[in-house]
């Protein structure tokens, strides 16, 4: 009878072990199946976090790129700024200047030369004052004339060094 009671606790025991053991293998396959899972996310998360940081140099090298062309961009302007400026001022020089009336001029306004018939009268197209033939004899392009125009000895000099 003790041996049947033996043999009966051990099947017991062999029962309960063999539950437990069956227990233990299902909680392994489900911890491994938890392990891929996460070796799985892992991976993904990784490549997620390698096109993000490829993502991110490529908005760097862009960033760069267009604050260079912004930096060009803004030197452009300021030059374009100071030549607009230099063209109003003249302008605003170039307006200035009169065309003198032939009846305010008895002398040459360079060499103070009287005019007369054979000492005449001509006009310097870029100051309008007015000139004997000798202090005006030279001629030069300017902005707004096809062909070169007459103009004083002074202006010739000014619009050569332009």
């Amino acid at each position: 009878k003790a041996a049947l009671q033996d043999r009966d606790k051990q099947q017991t025991l062999l029962s309960t072990a063999n539950v437990e053991r069956d227990a233990a293998h299902s909680k392994l396959l489900e911890l491994e199946a938890a392990v891929g899972a996460a070796t799985e996310e892992r991976r993904g998360l990784l490549e997620r976090c390698l096109a993000a940081e490829a993502e991110t140099e490529r908005s760097r090298n862009l960033t760069i790129e267009l604050r260079r062309k912004m930096e060009d961009s803004q030197a452009a302007l300021h030059e374009l700024g100071r030549e607009n400026q230099s063209l109003q001022m003249e302008v605003s020089r170039q307006s200035g200047r009169k065309w003198k009336d032939d009846s305010d001029a008895v002398n040459c306004h360079s060499c103070s030369g009287i005019f007369s018939l054979t000492n005449r009268k001509h006009h310097c197209r870029n100051c309008g004052n007015i000139f004997c033939n000798n202090c005006s004899s030279k001629q030069t392009t300017m902005d707004g004339f096809k062909k070169a125009q007459r103009v004083c000895d002074t202006c010739f000099i000014e619009l050569g060094n332009k």
